[in-house]
């Protein structure tokens, strides 16, 4: 949402969430043996740092070089996705193993815990989404830098006359999106695997797109959006279960959505007019 609203494309929180999942787990793969409280806090501010920081990179090419952040986002995803293949196949691979592509276990002390005993799968990590969904509406909402987010992606004119830095707005809401992903990336790793493997994420990035348009690109608005794609996994998985059908049928719910949702907004701004043909005038 922050991105958006700053007229920035970041299609990449596919790749930072990837990354922060690996950022934040080195100290469990790397210090297994290390089992204190500040290990899980230190893993969620590291998987922060580390999709930050990957995310920086486009926002770093499109200030420097101009290119375009659409592509370079995308093509970093790809970039992550290789990169976590290599560990976990490679330097990182559990000598316990049996030669699967995994790193070992996560010690408990590393471990994202359940919000109650109860709840399967759903792990604190539903909570830091909440509250990071609230402090960033309040960010954009009640801040000067929430209104300088909200100038220049409207009227980039008018931020330069306010005295507004774009190339500092860039790295600022690529900073903040990778950060949220990479929070993403290390609570899913930690909470619901708890180990890293070669895939780790069903498409969360991507579908983060789509709950930020269908939330209205606001991040309250993402809150039950995000519910409703969740519903949509879930659904998927069951019908998967229940009549055979393909897990993809999830992934074309969750497509017609987005489209029906743009097409929705195209029908809103614009009139649709049918005109005949006339034929061209004799000279």
């Amino acid at each position: 949402c922050v991105c958006f609203q700053s007229n920035n494309w970041n299609i990449g929180a596919e790749g930072q969430f990837i990354i922060g999942a690996i950022t934040g787990s080195i100290l469990p793969v790397m210090f297994p043996d290390l089992q204190m409280w500040i290990v899980l806090p230190l893993m969620m501010l590291m998987g922060m740092a580390g999709g930050a920081a990957y995310a920086s990179i486009p926002a770093l090419l499109k200030v420097r070089f101009n290119t375009n952040e659409i592509l370079t986002s995308l093509m970093l995803v790809y970039v992550a996705q290789l990169f976590l293949d290599w560990l976990v196949r490679g330097p990182w691979r559990n000598p316990e193993g049996y030669n699967f592509p995994e790193t070992r276990q996560f010690n408990p002390s590393a471990v994202l815990p359940e919000i109650w005993s109860a709840s399967g799968r759903a792990h604190w990590g539903f909570i830091f989404a909440i509250v990071a969904a609230v402090l960033v509406w309040f960010l954009l909402a009640k801040t000067l830098k929430g209104f300088e987010v909200k100038v220049i992606g409207q009227s980039p004119r008018a931020g330069r006359f306010a005295g507004f830095s774009r190339g500092k707005l860039v790295f600022f809401v690529f900073a903040i999106s990778g950060a949220l992903a990479g929070l993403a990336g290390i609570a899913e790793t930690s909470g619901a695997i708890g180990q890293l493997r070669p895939v780790i994420s069903p498409g969360y990035g991507f579908t983060a797109i789509i709950v930020a348009f269908l939330g209205r690109l606001n991040p309250i608005g993402a809150i039950a959006a995000g519910f409703v794609l969740a519903l949509s996994y879930l659904g998927g998985e069951a019908a998967q279960v229940a009549i055979g059908i393909s897990e993809k049928s999830a992934r074309v719910f969750q497509g017609m959505i987005l489209f029906f949702v743009l097409a929705c907004d195209t029908l809103i701004h614009y009139r649709i007019r049918f005109v005949a043909g006339r034929s061209a005038g004799k000279a």
